[in-house]
C-alpha cells in the first residue's frame, strides 16, 4: 500500500489509538425500537444521515450496505449536534462511534442499536514519520490512549 501513496503520504506514520463499536441511532418511537440489533435490510427505506465524506469512508455504507446491495438515500450535515436533531425529528437514521453519542442515548433524545454481529472501526494518530517517533508524540499518544480508555466506555485499546 505504501508504494501506491503520493510522495507526501509515504512519509506518514500510523499509530493505533483504539477500536470503538458503531451503532445505528434512531429516534425514539422508530418502527425498529425493539429490534436487538439491526440488519443491512433494515436500512434499505431510510434515510442515513452522515457528515459529508466520500462513501467510501463511511463503514456502514462500505462494510454493510454496499456488500448487501442496498443503496439507500444520504442526508448530510457537518456537526454531530445537527446529525442528532435531525435522527430525533424523524428525518433519518445515523451510524456514530458508541462513544460520541452516549449522552444523547443517555438523556433519551435518541436510541442506539448494534449493527449486525457489531461493526467496529479504528483510530489511529496519524503524523510525519520523524514527529511520530519523537518521545513528547510517544507520550501524546499513551496519554490519548489512557485517557479514553478512562472515559469512553466500550472502546478497546489496540
Amino acid at each position: 500500500m505504501i508504494g501506491s501513496l503520493p510522495d507526501k503520504q509515504r512519509e506518514l506514520a500510523s499509530m493505533p489509538l483504539f477500536k470503538f463499536e458503531i451503532l445505528a441511532v434512531l429516534p425514539p418511537e422508530h418502527e425498529l425500537r425493539n429490534k436487538p440489533r439491526l440488519q443491512a435490510a433494515d436500512f434499505e427505506t431510510e434515510t442515513l444521515i452522515t457528515y459529508p465524506v466520500p462513501e467510501e469512508r463511511i463503514d456502514l455504507i462500505r462494510q454493510v450496505l454496499k456488500p448487501a446491495g442496498i443503496n439507500i438515500n444520504r442526508r448530510t450535515t457537518e456537526l454531530t449536534i445537527a446529525i442528532m436533531q435531525l435522527v430525533a425529528s424523524r428525518r433519518g437514521v445515523a451510524a456514530l462511534p458508541s462513544w460520541g453519542i452516549q449522552s444523547y442515548v443517555e438523556h433519551e433524545y435518541v436510541i442506539a442499536k448494534p449493527i449486525g454481529t457489531g461493526l467496529w472501526s479504528e483510530l489511529h494518530a496519524i503524523g510525519m514519520v520523524d514527529t511520530m517517533a519523537k518521545p513528547y508524540t510517544l507520550e501524546l499518544a499513551r496519554i490519548i490512549r489512557d485517557t479514553c480508555a478512562e472515559r469512553l466506555p466500550g472502546i478497546k485499546l489496540l
